[in-house]
């Protein structure tokens, strides 16, 4: 059997729950999730100001999977 897998992004647990929700009626299952900060990025603040480090926004994040169809040949 084979798998295929989608990564599932959403700031607000209530955006997060409704997409995994919407999913989970499609044959999808949550394989991992958790809550963390998205990357940080190095932006110029311009007007000769020095580079800072922009930090990253907090997201949800999930991994989920579901069954591929079986082929029929």
């Amino acid at each position: 059997m084979g798998w295929e897998y989608q990564v599932v992004k959403a700031e607000g647990s209530e955006a997060f729950l409704a997409a995994l929700n919407a999913l989970g009626g499609d044959g999808w299952e949550a394989i991992s999730g958790g809550f963390g900060m998205g990357e940080s990025k190095r932006v110029s603040l311009g007007q000769g100001m020095p580079m800072s480090t922009a930090v990253g926004a907090p997201m949800w994040l999930a991994v989920v999977k579901r069954a591929l169809a079986a082929k029929t040949a």
